[in-house]
């Protein structure tokens, strides 16, 4: 590390328009060329609009966002995201920097501004994740391999990111499973596989359930929908490392909404509602964002304790990726992540045609 790396602070401008967003799009062009690096795509990106958005301070978490610089150019981003309603002890950090400017201790020296902000900030637990393609993950033997406390999944432990997360302090918790599908053409052998599941879901579910699709909660639905968001963050799968249950209620559902909207993103749902009580059973999102249509960002898929072993959950996904083709005609392929250990999601995926491309560790460190 030379005299001139040192962090500075990213300062979120207004909008996207004029010279005073410079350095933000810089800082957003830094992000998507660390993708490519790892992926060799821009799959995983997101638009310059929605970064600006989730990026600002809400009601709900708060960001801090640095850089480093070299040659008069970023190589180095670093963000701290704290929650600000639950977890109220923890920080999420991640820190990338450009493969030409490794080495030189900017990673290191962002890691230690991170941890510092998030202890200023009074957070006493850190986590992190760190990215793996399909292919460098089984290249190595078991000798290499880093387990998770979960048990499932491996990570290898010579791969440069694993290395420095666990140089940094962290514990492997999870591994996570990061698939993609290519929507099948009309017609095709894919197309007819999916056509015959949703036919046995649709015999299984539709006696006592209706099928609800939105685009964003209707006001109406924010309630039961915000029970479902707080099931969600107590049934996925943890490792070690375990969350709070997150505080949801209407007025956050809506808040979500509104700033998924300002960030240029649509989230298309379908929900199964239980006919004879009313209850909303269970849901999935897809998150489309404005600008790369073309990909779907699979998010949550809930079905309630309860309501399981209808068939729901694939019901509610192909009634999603349905509506997805519909109202986005250049819809070409879905991405998702799901824990290692939770084989019923991942079996529905498998059956949709999804495959791995990758898998994310996920990390924690407690600061002393």
């Amino acid at each position: 590390m030379s005299a001139e790396h040192r962090v500075q602070r990213l300062r979120l401008p207004a909008s996207l328009e004029g010279p005073e967003a410079a350095e933000f799009m810089e800082f957003s062009q830094l992000a998507d060329a660390v993708q490519r690096q790892i992926w060799g795509h821009e799959d995983r990106c997101s638009p310059p609009e929605y970064r600006l958005r989730v990026w600002r301070d809400s009601a709900y978490d708060s960001s801090a966002l640095f850089f480093v610089c070299e040659g008069g150019r970023m190589v180095g981003r670093a963000i701290c995201r704290t929650p600000l309603k639950e977890d109220l002890n923890r920080a999420t950090v991640h820190v990338e920097v450009l493969d030409m400017a490794s080495g030189r201790g900017i990673g290191r020296l962002l890691a230690a501004t991170v941890a510092e902000e998030a202890a200023r900030r009074g957070r006493t637990l850190l986590d992190t994740f760190t990215e793996h393609p399909v292919g460098s993950v089984h290249a190595e033997g078991p000798s290499d391999a880093v387990v998770p406390s979960t048990g499932t999944g491996t990570l290898p432990a010579r791969d440069r990111s694993v290395r420095f997360a666990r140089a940094a302090g962290f514990s492997l918790s999870q591994v996570t499973r990061f698939s993609e599908v290519v929507l099948p053409e009309e017609g095709s052998e894919h197309d007819a596989v999916w056509a015959a599941l949703e036919a046995a879901a649709t015999a299984r579910a539709a006696a006592d359930y209706d099928l609800l699709l939105w685009q964003g909660v209707p006001p109406e639905h924010r309630g039961g929908m915000a029970e479902l968001f707080a099931r969600m963050s107590v049934d996925a799968p943890q490792g070690e490392d375990v969350y709070e249950p997150a505080v949801w209620d209407a007025a956050r559902v809506a808040a979500l909404d509104g700033l998924l909207a300002e960030g240029g993103t649509t989230p298309l749902y379908a929900v199964a509602r239980h006919r004879a009580s009313g209850q909303l059973a269970a849901y999935t999102v897809l998150w489309i964002r404005r600008g790369k249509e073309e990909v779907g960002d699979q998010d949550d898929t809930l079905v309630r304790i309860g309501h399981r072993g209808h068939s729901l959950g694939m019901w509610i996904k192909l009634a999603n990726l349905a509506q997805y083709r519909a109202r986005f005609p250049s819809a070409r392929k879905v991405v998702t992540s799901n824990a290692e250990e939770n084989v019923h999601m991942l079996a529905i995926n498998e059956a949709l045609g999804f495959r791995p491309a990758g898998y994310d560790g996920e990390w924690y460190r407690r600061l002393a």
